[in-house]
């Protein structure tokens, strides 16, 4: 049975082999095949664990961030030997079946490349898991840097493996891709676009690891967790993920909020609609009434209030306003070296807005929704005080009333 296999591979090259030689093709055969089976044993069962040593002394610390990362690197490389001695020894087995050695050549080259190219990938997951998990703050996109490298590795490795399989020269090949630029930009246009808008990402510092952005269009209001190549992942505040195509953050509009993390403090923006019907004229009394008021004696205790109370013709409003303003200067959690402001927004259907404009120092999420909410349940318990009222509809128990 083997013999005919044999004669038969002989034929396929050409070749008709008398049946000595046909022995002693199978003996080599064998041969060959025993030690490619001894070399991995080898290579798997001592050289992976001493290269995996090796890579431990290189990220140190880092052994268990990195342990599947190394542990691929370790395994490529180790696979490597095999190829080596194999290809080196090929004409000690096969030096009387040229045509023979040369198809063992060529898959054992074949092997060759495709491992050194796994390894070479190996090689950059490896040092993309050392500096993520080095500098977890870094702005560089790392990831899509890395899927970058290994997608031209494995051109690189593509274009080689075609030019021994066709037996012409890598420049050959080369010149010869323009022909197929418009089925390659076909086939590989997501990348494409993911590699242009990747490098422009990185070149202007769009969006980095940690940026919260906003992109309505696609449901996306988070933390980014992962900038890769072709796509962005988002992790929205209710823990789904959303994830984003890399080209779209750059032909889309989205909002990054990092400029406000990065500053001294996060906006409040919010109106109060006053009643106009409830602004007027202050008189004595009424002003003598809100002297009595205990919470705001520490307000007509300023010469800013002293002066305003000396103004003739004093607005309840303008006093409410500059009593804002008083009570956000005041505030510990509000940066007063930021923008700090109460103004009146044009006067519309539902009122006259008084809006307050200001910059919380405490930019965490929860600690900023309280300081506002506090800030605004004290002006609307104090704005009866100085007779204003809100602009409220009437709801179906007031109608009732």
């Amino acid at each position: 049975m083997l013999d005919q296999y044999l004669q038969q591979a002989a034929s396929y090259f050409g070749q008709t082999l008398p049946p000595e030689h046909l022995l002693m093709l199978a003996i080599r055969l064998v041969l060959a095949l025993v030690l490619l089976c001894l070399l991995f044993a080898l290579a798997r069962r001592y050289l992976m664990p001493v290269i995996a040593h090796l890579l431990d002394k290189v990220d140190g610390e880092l052994e268990h961030q990195t342990q599947r990362e190394r542990l691929q690197l370790a395994s490529h490389v180790a696979h490597l030997l095999p190829a080596v001695v194999l290809i080196s020894s090929a004409e000690k087995f096969f030096l009387h079946w040229p045509d023979f050695m040369s198809a063992v050549h060529l898959g054992l080259w074949i092997y060759l490349y495709c491992f050194a190219g796994m390894a070479f990938a190996a090689l950059i997951n490896f040092a993309a898991a050392i500096y993520s998990a080095v500098d977890r703050q870094s702005n560089v996109p790392y990831l899509g840097l890395a899927q970058i490298l290994k997608l031209l590795d494995f051109i690189v490795v593509g274009i080689l493996i075609l030019s021994m399989l066709l037996d012409k020269s890598p420049v050959y090949l080369l010149s010869g891709l323009g022909a197929l630029t418009a089925v390659l930009l076909l086939v590989f246009k997501d990348t494409i676009l993911g590699l242009v808008a990747s490098i422009q990402l990185a070149t202007n510092n769009m969006v980095n690891r940690g940026d919260w952005i906003e992109m309505p269009k696609y449901g996306a209001d988070g933390a980014v967790t992962e900038v890769a190549l072709t796509t962005v992942k988002v992790q929205n505040w209710d823990n789904t993920i959303t994830t984003i195509p890399t080209y779209a953050l750059i032909s889309d509009s989205f909002k990054n909020w990092r400029g406000m993390q990065q500053s001294g403090g996060r906006r409040i923006k919010r109106a109060i609609k006053i009643d106009i019907h409830s602004i007027g004229f202050l008189d004595e009394a009424e002003i003598q009434q809100l002297l009595q008021q205990p919470v705001l004696q520490p307000f007509f205790a300023t010469q800013e209030a002293k002066d305003l109370l000396q103004q003739p013709h004093l607005t309840n409003l303008k006093l409410f306003r500059h009593y804002t303003q008083w009570l956000l200067q005041q505030n510990p959690n509000i940066n007063q070296d930021m923008t700090l402001m109460v103004r009146q927004l044009e006067s519309n259907e539902v009122g006259l807005p008084l809006e307050v404009y200001c910059f919380s120092s405490d930019k965490v999420w929860a600690n900023y929704e309280q300081i506002q909410a506090e800030i605004f349940e004290t002006l609307f318990a104090t704005l009866p005080l100085f007779t204003l009222s809100t602009f409220q509809r009437i709801g179906g128990r007031q109608q009732e009333l």
